[in-house]
């Protein structure tokens, strides 16, 4: 009697180790894909990142180019009517 409870303990254990193997191996595998994915949507939203500061400052530079022509050419409208070198005409004209 003692023989067969013993012979089915050790089957039990036995079964039970191999689905807990099989459920550890599941865990694993999880795990494994949860971080490659997170890896990913770091690295997208690194990514994103970089795209946008490079268009903001693209941006930036662009209005600083604008306003900095606007000027120059302002300026010299301005110094064109202070010193008469639009060709004497009217002067109301720029």
């Amino acid at each position: 009697m003692k023989t067969k409870r013993f012979i089915l303990a050790a089957l039990v254990l036995g079964m039970a180790s191999t689905m807990a193997h099989a459920d550890l191996h599941e865990v694993k595998e999880n795990i494994k894909h949860d971080s490659k994915e997170a890896a990913t949507k770091t690295g997208h939203a690194a990514r994103d990142f970089g795209h946008a500061t490079a268009s903001a400052a693209k941006t930036v530079g662009h209005g600083i180019a604008h306003v900095s022509r606007e000027g120059y050419e302002a300026t010299k409208r301005a110094t064109k009517r202070v010193f008469h070198k639009d060709g004497g005409g009217d002067k109301s004209q720029a």
